[in-house]
């Protein structure tokens, strides 16, 4: 970040851009002006393109850990969203989670490579290593993408208790569709609690082997 900010004329553009952001809609706000990207020297567009696809991990990370508050709340009480829709897109959301980061691996790798050609880690390996810890839910996702919507016995038992049996105890129908639900929300939020952890030492392993690789990311001692 140091590095970055003593880049000349970084500083102006991220001020502009940032007014651009608030102000793109004035009409009186010549667009072309503050909407281009800023361009950096190759050296440097490689070393920022290691960082930025880094962070993006990071974000994709922090998404995940998310997932498991929109489990825990359906906000929907008063629109057509079931509770068991919600559920099932929470679902589908945190398995895109896996595969976004999957990806995102992928991309960092071909920065790391263009930044330090001779860098020596080992991509494929830590790729292998994360398909074989988020297994199930890397193919959940390809389940859902390319074939049908995601489906759970524990989530579709929800909507079969909403339903009112006319020879039935109404109360007691009721008391068992919502016990259910908040039984099974609690439960994928705790396994997105759980899997987020294990996530972040993806994260972790990943910044060590990039300080430890990358000479322009490390501060030089005064």
């Amino acid at each position: 970040m140091h590095k970055l900010q003593e880049y000349p004329g970084w500083r102006e553009w991220k001020r502009s851009h940032i007014g651009y952001t608030l102000n793109f809609d004035d009409e009186l706000l010549p667009p072309e002006k503050h909407a281009k990207e800023f361009k950096f020297s190759p050296e440097m567009e490689v070393e920022h393109a290691v960082v930025t696809s880094y962070m993006e991990l990071l974000i994709t990370a922090n998404a995940l850990r998310d997932v498991e508050w929109y489990f825990r709340r359906h906000p929907f009480s008063r629109a057509p969203i079931t509770r068991e829709s919600h559920l099932k897109y929470c679902c589908e959301m945190y398995f895109s989670r896996f595969y976004q980061f999957r990806e995102r691996l992928k991309v960092l790798s071909t920065a790391v490579k263009s930044a330090v050609p001779n860098h020596g880690l080992d991509f494929g390996k830590l790729i292998k290593k994360f398909d074989k810890e988020f297994d199930q839910e890397i193919r959940a996702r390809h389940g859902v993408h390319h074939y049908e919507a995601f489906d759970d016995v524990a989530i579709s038992r929800i909507a079969l208790l909403e339903l009112t049996d006319p020879s039935g105890d109404r109360e007691s129908r009721q008391r068992a569709y919502q016990s259910h639900y908040r039984k099974t929300a609690n439960e994928w939020a705790s396994r997105t609690k759980r899997r987020s952890m294990d996530l972040d030492m993806f994260v972790e392993a990943v910044a060590d082997a990039l300080l430890k690789t990358c000479p322009f990311l490390t501060v030089a001692n005064n």
